[in-house]
């Protein structure tokens, strides 16, 4: 076979291979959905227009019929947590009608309100094949536990407080009683409005809670350790001195400000230290609002044994933050703390607050350095 022919005997089999392939891409390009064109469920839903989100989970003992009316619809008990949009993120607030919270006003989580409420919010789209009953009636949505006794509720209402942005009922998850590779990994929902059941499937898991201790951001703050120019200290180890640290003209050398005269060199080493422990700070644990924190004298806050000032660079203004510490807490290897980060009473672990109640002046500083030996009187000349 010459180079002529066995070039068209190839062209003919690639013509023959080609004609299954491009039926098979046909086939599934007719199965395979654009997911950008499904629909959202909440069409044009963005965070930036939320300003209180209220969540609630039934209770599970619910209040029993009144005997007087028993035909009467039963109101739902919840339990139930309200966080709002303050200028230094998401903070927990009261709910009319409900107990005082103690936690009110307290930080809450911003990455863990993105990843466990807007990230959902923003994912969920419906269509023919994410319906999976259409117009429920009462026992179908109690089938999915999208009924009003057993669905947990998010309602987000915007800035002004006026108009509901989402509300979202959340049912069982689709693969309970599933298992092996065919368990679905998602749950039922529906929009308060509607009685469509849709299943909603995600990749990694949705945390659903009303434990406010779970939502908590103990973090007081991050902080740039070279961002940190001025520090000072005082304990009960200094004797009530305050020593002052800081760095000027953006040098790495720390120098003491006002240092006693009986000290020598400061030892930049031991400073940084203290700075690098104060990169991040959080509370182990959120007590009650100060307002309502009693005596601080008596939590040995007033005055403070130990007091912690740090001014931090943050573009052309300077951010001041202030620790105090008490007394250890009973029974507990934590200390009273309060942190002009948050209008609280804390508590803060043991471990940071040994660090700061070392001798400043025998740990932060060189010995001085050894004085010259004076020089004998010189001899009289009566001459």
């Amino acid at each position: 076979m010459n180079l002529k022919k066995q070039n068209l005997a190839l062209f003919v089999a690639a013509i023959a291979l080609a004609v299954p392939t491009t039926l098979q891409l046909r086939s599934e390009a007719e199965i395979f959905k654009d997911i950008a064109s499904i629909p959202l469920l909440f069409d044009g839903f963005t965070s930036d227009n939320v300003g209180t989100i209220l969540m609630g989970q039934p209770k599970k003992d619910q209040p029993p019929p009144d005997p007087q009316n028993p035909d009467q619809k039963r109101p739902i008990a919840y339990d139930q947590m309200q966080i709002v949009r303050t200028e230094k993120g998401w903070a927990f607030a009261p709910i009319l009608g409900q107990p005082p919270n103690e936690l009110a006003g307290a930080p809450v989580s911003k990455d863990r309100v993105e990843s466990d409420i807007f990230a959902h919010l923003r994912a969920i789209r419906v269509d023919r094949d994410t319906i999976v009953q259409p117009n429920a009636n009462p026992e179908q949505l109690a089938e999915y536990g999208l009924d009003d006794a057993h669905a947990f509720v998010f309602k987000l209402v915007d800035t002004t407080g006026k108009n509901v942005v989402a509300e979202l009922f959340v049912g069982r998850d689709a693969a309970a009683g599933q298992q092996g590779t065919e368990a679905v990994r998602g749950v039922f929902v529906r929009k308060n409005d509607s009685n469509d059941v849709i299943l909603y499937e995600f990749d990694r898991g949705w945390r659903r809670d009303v434990l406010t201790d779970q939502w908590l951001d103990r973090v007081l703050a991050k902080l740039e350790p070279d961002k940190i120019h001025r520090f000072s200290i005082r304990n009960t180890a200094t004797a009530g001195t305050t020593f002052v640290f800081e760095r000027k003209d953006g040098k790495a050398s720390w120098q003491a400000v006002d240092a006693p005269a009986d000290v020598g060199a400061v030892r930049q080493m031991e400073v940084e230290n203290l700075i690098q422990r104060l990169r991040w700070i959080a509370a182990q644990d959120f007590r009650k609002p100060l307002q309502h924190a009693g005596n601080l004298a008596a939590l040995g806050l007033a005055p403070a044994q130990i007091e912690i000032e740090l001014t931090v660079k943050e573009g052309d203004q300077d951010r001041v933050i202030k620790i105090a510490v008490g007394n250890k807490v009973d029974d507990k290897n934590e200390y009273y703390m309060t942190c002009s980060e948050a209008q609280f009473l804390m508590t803060w672990q043991a471990g940071y607050v040994t660090t700061f109640e070392l001798d400043a002046k025998a740990k932060l500083f060189d010995p001085p350095p050894p004085q010259p030996d004076k020089p004998p009187d010189a001899p009289r000349d009566d001459k």
